[in-house]
């Protein structure tokens, strides 16, 4: 997939970018509702675009639409019992595992009644910053779909066939306003820094079998950033490995601000 810098454009025509990087949250419901919260300020004129970097503690994250399955309640009771709580999102996708060391990076912007950018710029807009943030750790991330991977889609971060980065976006339409805004834009993208993709799969495997739904995903699919680096670049204390690629996403962040 060719690099279309007319992305750039979403970071150009906002007055100002507002970053937050904000500590591990204490409340998994709270940090994924802070997103939503953020998005509804954005639509309605309350708050100007703002990037958000954060990490929950452990626990899977849903879909609305995979709340209807069968035995989904069940399946929330058993999986709470063993440690994943399950918190459901707004955004589209599939299940996904977080807990720390998986970084999350959201962008969210006011899109005006004349913007014309489309969902392949927002998502290349929120890509970005961590595909060039890994090229400084000499790795080299493409995007693309990943075959058997969870939330899988055209905007994943792969390297070497290997899904590092998820993504999702949501839409909410604003109302009416004096600033002309005509939708507020959430993208989210999800990062394995220091993370194990395979356990990470086989909880959400454990979710959709618990819960009624036949769907399965492949583990082997997926890697996290700690798995691909030398062992010598992550012999340090667990979560400085973390804490270096937040600060590269946020350099790179604000050098594209600057384009």
């Amino acid at each position: 997939m060719g690099l279309n810098n007319d992305f750039l454009d979403i970071y150009r025509k906002q007055s100002r970018w507002r970053l937050i990087n904000e500590p591990i949250a204490a409340s998994s419901h709270a940090a994924l509702k802070r997103d939503s919260e953020l998005l509804k300020e954005v639509a309605c004129g309350k708050r100007g675009a703002t990037a958000r970097l954060w990490e929950v503690p452990q626990c899977l994250v849903v879909t609305r639409k995979e709340t209807r399955f069968p035995f989904f309640e069940q399946a929330c009771m058993e999986l709470q019992e063993q440690g994943w709580p399950v918190i459901v999102r707004d955004s589209g996708g599939t299940s996904v595992p977080l807990h720390p060391g998986i970084i999350n990076f959201s962008i969210i912007f006011p899109k005006m009644g004349n913007d014309d950018f489309d969902l392949d710029e927002i998502y290349m807009a929120l890509c970005e910053p961590i595909k060039r943030a890994l090229q400084r750790l000499n790795l080299s991330a493409e995007y693309g779909e990943t075959p058997g991977s969870y939330c899988d889609g055209r905007y994943n971060l792969n390297i070497g066939g290997l899904k590092i980065t998820g993504t999702a976006q949501k839409i909410m339409v604003s109302p009416t306003n004096k600033k002309g805004i005509k939708q507020g834009v959430l993208a989210q993208a999800m990062l394995m820094v220091e993370a194990d993709a395979v356990a990470g799969t086989y909880w959400v495997n454990q979710f959709y079998t618990r819960a009624g739904n036949k769907r399965q995903f492949d583990p082997l699919v997926a890697t996290s950033i700690k798995h691909l680096l030398p062992q010598t670049q992550t012999a340090e204390a667990v979560g400085l490995l973390t804490t270096q690629v937040r600060t590269l996403i946020s350099e790179e962040f604000n050098l594209l601000l600057c384009n």
